[in-house]
């Protein structure tokens, strides 16, 4: 908040304590800048004073600051009201009335005069509604994640942006549902929590190495940027732990994001302490799954200031108890094996010492548990359930656990001219699975008079990263913009494995003991600039100068080695570079128009040759993958800003394609082959009253190999896998008044068309068809004055759908494991905000 400073001369007046029933107040933001002893005849003039404004565009709150000063107002708002919102700045000689009016617009923010002669600016859902109202606008969306705030709108890329609340109404949990309404946007079930996020067909499928989507919690980097430590099927599948909302930026974010971000990014956002108002909530949850057991959900969220606009603490936790849904026949055999629970904590600090500068540290902790995966034994040659429906036969329990920590402070000084961040980021992440592999090695070892009863591999995964960045942006709505940083990252990870025989009698017998680290140093300096020729033209130059040197070693031992240790290591160094030009033309004040050319890579990385690898076959470096990709798209936002449209249309070329390739009796990586996916989105949100509000959102993907992969076993032609051609979600909802209370209910339908789990033609990864599905959602709820109440039924019609499949598990081909749609859930919700 911004207080108002006394005129020099004036008593200062007592400080105002507020009730319970003033936990919102509203907030004086500003200055009395006139000076003691103004005449009334000032006051009446006809014409209004004209000063020079020049306030940079990005976040509100902080360009009603520059206005206060410039402007010697006195402005009264809310918190709430100007919070996470943008403007486009204003310049000129303008009177303060006529300034504020250019800074508010866009947004659904108004102005008033109070009893008092200050300016109040509220929303323009706070108006007295008439009978003859209009229909209202939609809200505008400001994102983060191009390092500058500013409305979606205004981004000359596709950018999504799923909102909290809307996630909570709709009963989602984990990343798999947030991203569920995102065509385009996939996740491969690991079978518990996580699996490999892509974007756009951007995957080579269960074999991918390296992440294609770079994660983010606020500005904190998650995930590994090389092949160690599963850094390719373990994004941050964070719980919903006090979020604001959750950003999607589509096509490579080289540029700004390096390594491991080059078919996009997903970023975290969350609720930042307010130096305002102590509030808090508190959230209750329960749910029910089809043939599973019950879920229940607890969280707490409490914001305290410290100092009024000066400091903050905001304190959230949940958990979530996890009902499961698989059942497991066998040695294993148990009830809703997946079952488990899901716990974290956040604590953020913020500290405004001066106006100038602003700290937040924050810190987060999340412990997934589940007893079980989550996966169906398949006949491959009908895709019904081998035995029952989410059964597997199972004679070693298969148990789960990710305990992830991470912690970040962002110093901001803003010189005026530009602002200064400095981040610093850890993180800690530990994992610890066993998969029971006694399907494929159980009847080899029979067949060899070992009398053995169950086979499980144990792996321990750990993930360590401490990163730098110091970033310096230049003040918006000027000519020239621009954005220069420099990144540094250190990364150390492990993956530690056992495979064991456990034998009838309890003997057991080690087949594989295998130790692997892994070290990865980057150094980078980006930078952008956008010229704004025009105020309706401007174009935007991008580059990223990375260098990054990495370690691997390895050791494997046991029966399946031999009586010698294989033991290797191996080490690379490579410098990579990024490039991005943008083109945007504003057609008119609601519609643009872009062409955005970007490119990005996954890093190379060492192979730990052996004594006898082929080194025909295989070379001790494989070198990093990389991709342009080409759009054209429009945002427009149409019918007196009741209808948003955003479209675009993309080429994508891939070479060197980073997949594995075989020497002896190890896997290594190579470069070969190359891939096109071209495609096409469009988004929708109409308004057409208050009273409803309808959404659609689609996705066509054709992604295809232009080049043999001999890696993968696929010729050119061959389309990429785990990629529907097609998908697409439509929704409704209605907002309505029940018994006085404002209350909501709305349908949605998601369909997925088909895809495929391998390759065609491949022996390695084998083309498996999965069918299209489409599920329904249903959402309600009512709000109280002291609390809300929300339900919400995900899957209506308990459709069956194959998310995945992984083939090479069990020793008969036709038998597959398969992750599946979560069947029917029925949940209800509690809210009590205090």
């Amino acid at each position: 908040m911004n207080r108002i400073a006394p005129r020099p001369g004036m008593p200062s007046k007592k400080k105002r304590t507020y009730g319970a029933a003033a936990l919102r107040p509203w907030v004086i933001g500003g200055a009395w800048a006139l000076a003691s002893g103004m005449s009334a005849h000032a006051q009446t003039q006809t014409q209004a004073p004209v000063h020079g404004f020049d306030v940079g565009g990005g976040d509100l709150k902080t360009a009603l600051d520059a206005y206060i000063a410039q402007g010697g107002v006195q402005l009264l708002y809310k918190v709430d009201d100007v919070k996470g919102v943008a403007t486009r700045g204003v310049k000129g000689a303008l009177s303060p009335q006529e300034a504020l009016v250019q800074l508010l617009e866009g947004t659904q923010l108004r102005t008033r005069r109070g009893d008092d002669g200050a300016i109040v600016i509220y929303t323009a859902a706070a108006a007295k509604p008439q009978a003859d109202e209009a229909p209202q606008s939609l809200d505008s969306v400001t994102i983060t994640a191009t390092r500058r705030r500013e409305p979606v709108r205004e981004v000359p890329m596709q950018v999504n942006v799923m909102k909290a609340q809307a996630l909570e109404r709709a009963g989602a949990k984990n990343l798999a549902d947030y991203v569920a309404e995102q065509p385009g946007v996939n996740l491969t079930s690991s079978g518990s929590v996580g699996g490999t996020l892509t974007m756009r067909g951007l995957t080579t499928g269960p074999v991918q190495g390296i992440a294609t989507v770079g994660v983010y919690v606020d500005d904190v980097a998650t995930g590994m940027s090389s092949a160690g430590a599963s850094g390719g099927n373990t994004p941050l599948d964070m719980g919903m732990l006090d979020l604001s909302h959750i950003e999607v930026l589509r096509g490579p974010q080289g540029t700004l994001y390096g390594a491991g971000a080059m078919s996009g990014v997903l970023k975290y956002v969350t609720n930042q302490p307010d130096t305002m108002e102590f509030a808090g909530s508190v959230k209750l949850g329960t749910s029910w799954t089809q043939g599973g057991g019950p879920g229940f959900t607890t969280g707490a969220v409490l914001n305290v200031p410290l100092k009024e606009d000066v400091a903050a603490v905001r304190f959230a936790a949940f958990t979530d108890q996890f009902g499961g849904s698989y059942d497991a026949t066998g040695l294993a055999r148990g009830r809703n094996i997946d079952r488990g629970h899901t716990d974290g904590g956040r604590v953020s600090l913020l500290l405004t010492p001066t106006r100038e500068l602003t700290v937040r540290l924050t810190g987060t902790v999340q412990d997934v548990h589940r007893k079980g995966l989550g996966f169906e034994d398949m006949d491959q040659r009908t895709l019904r359930p081998w035995t029952r429906e989410r059964t597997r036969q199972l004679s070693a329990n298969e148990s789960y656990s990710n305990l992830t920590q991470l912690f970040g402070l962002d110093v901001e000084y803003d010189f005026g001219w530009a602002r200064l961040n400095s981040i610093t980021s850890a993180q800690d992440v530990k994992i610890n699975n066993t998969v029971d592999v006694t399907g494929r090695y159980g009847p080899l070892l029979s067949a060899l008079r070992v009398p053995v009863a169950s086979v499980p591999v144990n792996s321990a995964v750990e993930q360590h990263r401490v990163s730098q960045e110091f970033r310096l942006t230049s003040r918006s709505g000027t000519t020239i913009e621009w954005l220069a940083g420099l990144y540094l990252n250190r990364e150390r990870g492990s993956n530690n494995g056992v495979m064991d025989a456990n034998l009838i009698g309890g003997r057991s017998l080690g087949l594989l003991t295998s130790t692997q680290s892994s070290r990865y140093r980057e150094e980078a300096a980006y930078g952008d600039v956008t010229w704004n020729v025009t105020p309706k033209f401007s174009l935007t130059g991008g580059v990223r100068l990375a260098r990054n040197n990495q370690k691997y070693t390895s050791r494997q031992t046991g029966q399946l080695v031999g009586s010698v240790a294989a033991s290797a290591a191996g080490t690379s160094s490579e410098s990579p570079t990024t490039y991005l030009a943008a083109a945007k033309y504003t057609l008119s004040d609601t519609s643009t128009m872009y062409f955005r050319a970007a490119s990005g890579y996954r890093p190379g990385g060492p192979n730990v040759l052996k004594a006898d690898t082929d080194r025909n076959v295989v070379q001790p470096m494989y070198n990093s993958d990389s991709l342009w990709s080409y759009e054209l798209g429009y945002k427009a936002d149409l019918l007196d800003r009741t209808l948003s449209l955003e479209a675009a249309l993309y080429d994508i070329e891939w070479t060197g394609v980073q997949q594995p390739t075989r020497s002896g009796a190890f896997v290594f990586v190579t470069n070969a082959g190359a891939a096109r996916i071209k495609g096409s989105e469009v988004t929708l949100n109409w308004k057409p009253s208050k009273e409803w509000r309808f959404t659609a959102n689609a996705a066509a993907v054709d992604a295809r190999l232009t080049e043999d992969a001999k890696g993968l076993g696929a010729k050119a032609g061959a389309r990429l896998p785990h990629t529907p051609r097609f998908a697409a979600t439509l929704g409704v909802t209605r907002n309505f008044s029940l018994a006085d209370h404002p209350a909501y209910v709305g349908i949605s339908a998601r369909y997925t068309g088909k895809r495929d789990a391998g390759y065609r033609g491949s022996t390695a990864i084998p083309s498996i068809n999965m069918p299209a599905y489409t599920l329904v959602d249903l959402q309600a709820g009512i709000d109280f004055k002291r609390f809300s109440v929300s339900a919400y039924v995900r899957n209506l019609t308990n459709k069956r759908g194959i998310v995945s499949i992984e083939t090479g598990l069990n020793a008969n081909p036709n038998l597959v494991t398969a992750a599946l749609v979560p069947a029917r859930t029925i949940g209800v919700n509690v809210n009590v905000p205090f």
